[in-house]
């Protein structure tokens, strides 16, 4: 096991059983049986944040699939903070919640409901409005591996980035496609270009560039739309409507 003292001095254990747990379960926010879902590469975290603060966040989602985004979620370091009422904008989800919103509402939502979405109502498992889901289940500060918090850990596949992607990213790549043909969302949002390759082997098609860096395909059941992260250049709310209003014909809630 991991002992690491956080900023507070505590001395908190990581178990490898949670750590193994989650790569073997967990998938994110909310509920599969939810309409829409938002599909990431993974869950960010704080830049500070070590593996003693994941400790708790991975005691809650311990061999669950799904769990809620905010009710067990109190302690844990750093997530709150995006959930709440007097939370800010989270800018990995802006564009996923203004895009949905966009099509719920027939209309551009004004920044203040797309705030009060992602603060009270994202991946709300009660709820089942939305799913937050994470293609990877081990959260990462930054995509880099400079950042990767588990090399020290023992277990097979963590001691690089790359090499945890090698070992477990075709299997919940083929696991997704298997949940995503079960549980047949109404839309899908997934978000990053990086990943297009994955997006596509999830859907089971080849999805159709209708805007520039902007990607849609349709299955039987499903709307699918591929979006560029917020941190993408050039990526703006002005592109992302004029995705939307090109595709929107093609999305049904009903």
């Amino acid at each position: 096991m991991v002992i690491n003292t956080p900023t507070d001095g505590s001395s908190v254990i990581l178990e490898p059983k949670l750590v193994q747990s989650r790569i073997r379960t967990f998938w994110g926010y909310g509920s599969l049986e939810a309409p829409t879902w938002f599909v990431g590469m993974e869950e960010g975290l704080e830049p500070d944040a070590t593996l003693a603060h994941l400790a708790e966040r991975f005691r809650v989602a311990h061999g669950k699939t799904t769990t809620d985004m905010r009710r067990g979620m109190e302690y844990v370091y750093g997530h709150t903070r995006w959930f709440n009422r007097d939370a800010a904008i989270q800018p990995t989800w802006k564009y996923p919640i203004a895009l949905y919103l966009y099509f719920k509402l027939g209309r551009i939502p004004a920044k203040e409901e797309i705030l009060n979405f992602q603060a009270l109502k994202l991946g709300d498992s009660e709820e089942k409005e939305t799913m937050n889901v994470e293609l990877m289940p081990l959260p990462s500060n930054k995509a880099h591996e400079r950042t990767w918090l588990y090399s020290t850990l023992d277990i097979p596949g963590l001691s690089t980035r790359s090499l945890y992607l090698a070992t477990y990213k075709p299997e919940r790549v083929r696991k997704l496609h298997e949940f995503f043909h079960t549980y047949k969302p109404k839309l899908a949002i997934f978000y990053s270009l990086t990943y297009l390759p994955d997006w596509t082997a999830v859907i089971g098609s080849e999805p159709e560039e209708i805007t520039k860096g902007m990607y849609f395909a349709k299955t039987n059941s499903t709307a699918c739309c591929i979006i560029p992260q917020s941190a993408s250049f050039g990526m703006s709310y002005a592109r992302l409507y004029e995705f939307a209003e090109k595709v929107r014909d093609r999305i049904n809630f009903s």
